[in-house]
């Protein structure tokens, strides 16, 4: 008798069968469990407070597992390493250099010498206030100059994408401004470039970061900061500065995804390709978060007892020609370095009256 044709083996046969059924029921016709797990450790200074860092976690990381579970082939363990555990502020790049991370958000402003072309939106100011707009052209500018992406490339890096989770600067003071003569002697702390928008007013500029504005106007160290109303608000700063003067200064890409080269070349195509794609798609989904955000930090500065001063549209001129032609500069700055400053710089500026926004300073034509 041959044991195949067995009653028993027929039943173990009709088992196996409805058990692979049963698993691709389950599993849509994927495997249940990926065939290769990949840890991937993610850095920022800044905690989760931090919209940027909120929208990595809620969108960037769960939509990359989404994507490569369509597949099977991989997932991610992602071990999370925010809020300075690895590096500490304007410490992200030199942590992902050395490979002490591999995928993380770098603060372009901490590293104007570094990585200078990211810069490009703090050196135009009062030019537009659509963060989306900025951070796609950002991308754009990179995909037609290549030598933009090599910047990285002396950091032991791969860039994925610029993006930015400020819609516009704006000032925030102790006490109300009257006149812009008010702000002469008075003391502003900001981050890197965005420092030189009080200057040509008469106010000290104090270096600083966001995690320590509200305590440098707390101690009196300084009497305002250069912010945006989103981050007036998830870092309580109407408590000590409830006086936001509107001056508009302008939308920034402040951030850049980039990886460790590393750590990237070791990725599977297929991870690699995710990875890269779902950056692009972050930019864009914090851009919408920021917008969606802006309004209504502005609602909640009033509600927690701030006050609002608009600035008239000569009062914003007249601050505008306050300010020393930091993009000339910058532009000047990457032509040393090789670069085509001054066609970057144009491209930039064309992009921004194509679309028509509201430009106070054709920073170019100067």
């Amino acid at each position: 008798m041959n044991p195949s044709k067995s009653p028993r083996a027929r039943r173990g046969a009709r088992m196996l069968l409805l058990t692979g059924i049963l698993g691709a029921l389950i599993g849509g016709g994927k495997p249940l469990r990926a065939q290769e797990t990949i840890p991937l450790t993610v850095i920022d200074a800044y905690a989760p407070t931090a919209l940027w860092v909120r929208v990595f976690l809620d969108y960037y990381m769960p939509e990359v597992d989404r994507r490569l579970a369509q597949t099977g082939n991989y997932e991610i363990d992602w071990n999370r390493a925010f809020g300075g555990t690895v590096a500490k502020t304007g410490g992200v790049l030199e942590a992902l250099q050395y490979g002490l991370a591999d995928i993380g958000i770098v603060t372009s402003p901490f590293h104007p010498d570094r990585i200078p072309f990211f810069n490009i939106s703090y050196v135009t100011p009062m030019v537009t206030a659509d963060i989306g707009l900025v951070a796609r052209t950002v991308d754009g500018l990179v995909e037609k100059y290549p030598e933009l992406r090599q910047q990285w490339d002396d950091y032991n890096q791969v860039f994925l994408t610029a993006a930015g989770a400020i819609d516009t600067y704006q000032v925030l003071m102790n006490e109300p401004i009257e006149t812009l003569e008010d702000f002469r002697g008075t003391k502003i702390c900001g981050v890197g470039l965005n420092l030189r928008y009080v200057q040509g007013l008469g106010s000290a500029a104090v270096s600083s970061n966001l995690g320590d504005f509200y305590n440098n106007i707390a101690t009196g160290l300084t009497d305002g900061t250069v912010v945006w109303a989103e981050a007036a608000v998830a870092y309580k700063l109407y408590e000590v500065a409830p006086y936001m003067i509107d001056v508009r200064l302008g939308a920034v890409t402040s951030k850049v995804i980039t990886m460790n080269r590393r750590s990237w070349e070791r990725m599977p195509d297929e991870v690699r390709r995710v990875l890269a794609e779902t950056a692009i798609d972050y930019r864009d989904e914090l851009a919408r978060e920021t917008d969606r955000r802006a309004q209504a930090s502005r609602e909640e500065f009033v509600r927690q007892g701030g006050t609002i001063q608009a600035l008239t549209d000569e009062q914003r001129r007249i601050w505008a020609e306050s300010l020393p032609n930091m993009a000339r500069e910058w532009a000047d700055d990457l032509e040393r370095r090789g670069l085509p400053g001054d066609r970057i710089l144009r491209d930039y500026m064309d992009i921004m009256r194509a679309n028509d926004q509201p430009i106070v300073r054709h920073w170019d034509r100067e």
